[in-house]
């Protein structure tokens, strides 16, 4: 993408205003010709959350690239260090071909025979190292990591390249290769207040589900042609029953897991999480009982990272807490809230 915004846009007949802005629907559809496989504007948007460089702009469905490429301040987009080790991401990507896919399949395993089979911390990683293999038809697989683990799965990480190592997976843990897979898309947000002791504060939801009740992230599945940012915005006010609305003022990044949807589907999640600030009173909330949730509640930022336990998203919430930290919002432009 870079080399047809920044170089070349003419080899994918892109068009590009004064600015260097141009759809993104136009650019994925030039970046599905050039590799040969369907990229989707929801693909394009996921890699570019998941890269902790700012390559490219998104504004209101554009794309540009960015006038200096830089690290995105105060995050790291790879799993949170634990006694110095980092934890086993929840998925994994495995770089191959549609002519090697084959290969790997023993039965009920995916292997790699004699050698370890590899896999990427990132799909955007996995990606480029199946685009530098030569094969003409890349292909990334989905390994559900987490439930690898819990059937006693080991994985290694080569501390050189980064990459981590099995003898091999479970055929029905890697997502892409059952049948009926599919994506399915989300957004949420955490929005920002300051409380009367000037400390940032965080809104949470409470959520009764099956195996319990826990505080999350307020989230939810994008609607068709709507944005990610714009999604976030509304199950917000959804969930937690406010009038306001919010301006998005950075993504946190992704988070990614997998499930079964009713009737055993197959699905890989990825959610797109921003901070926000509300634009308008945040005191009463009206919480949407009809999606499980029975309250919403302010939290100091320290405490908000201790009660959110679903395991995906304690490492973004650790990556939040390095933001609002490292001074990357500005806690003066944030509304007074009222904690509980």
């Amino acid at each position: 993408m870079a080399y047809l915004l920044r170089h070349k846009p003419e080899h994918g007949n892109l068009t590009l205003d004064e600015d260097g802005w141009t759809s993104l629907d136009a650019v994925a559809v030039a970046v599905s010709k050039m590799l040969r496989y369907d990229v989707t504007p929801a693909r394009i948007l996921r890699l570019i959350a998941e890269d902790n460089m700012v390559r490219f702009d998104i504004e209101d469905g554009k794309i540009r690239a960015a006038r200096k490429p830089h690290r995105k301040p105060g995050l790291s987009f790879g799993p949170a260090r634990n006694n110095g080790l980092p934890p086993t991401p929840d998925i994994l990507y495995h770089a191959t071909s549609k002519e090697r896919l084959a290969d790997l399949i023993d039965g009920d395993w995916v292997h790699c025979g004699p050698r370890p089979f590899c896999l990427s911390e990132t799909e955007a990683q996995a990606w480029r190292a199946a685009h530098r293999s030569g094969d003409a038809e890349p292909v990334v697989l989905y390994v559900d990591a987490s439930r690898c683990r819990r059937k006693g799965i080991r994985f290694r990480r080569n501390k050189r390249t980064g990459l981590y190592m099995a003898d091999r997976v479970p055929r029905r843990d890697v997502l892409n290769l059952q049948p009926r897979f599919a994506e399915q898309l989300s957004a949420g947000g955490l929005p920002l207040g300051r409380g009367s002791d000037g400390r940032l504060h965080i809104a949470l939801i409470r959520v009764t589900r099956r195996s319990g009740v826990t505080w999350e992230v307020a989230k939810g599945k994008l609607e068709p042609g709507e944005s990610p940012e714009a999604t976030a915005v509304r199950e917000v006010q959804e969930e937690m029953g406010v009038a306001c609305t919010f301006e998005i003022l950075r993504d946190v990044g992704i988070v990614r897991y997998g499930f079964v949807a009713p009737g055993g589907l197959p699905r890989l999640k990825t959610v797109y999480l921003y901070l926000m600030r509300p634009l308008g009173c945040m005191d009463e909330f009206n919480p949407s009982e009809r999606e499980g949730i029975g309250a919403v509640r302010w939290f100091p930022l320290d405490e908000a990272c201790k009660v959110v336990r679903h395991s995906s998203l304690q490492p973004l919430m650790r990556q939040v807490r390095s933001v609002l930290q490292s001074g990357g919002i500005n806690a003066d432009m944030l509304p007074m809230v009222t904690a509980a």
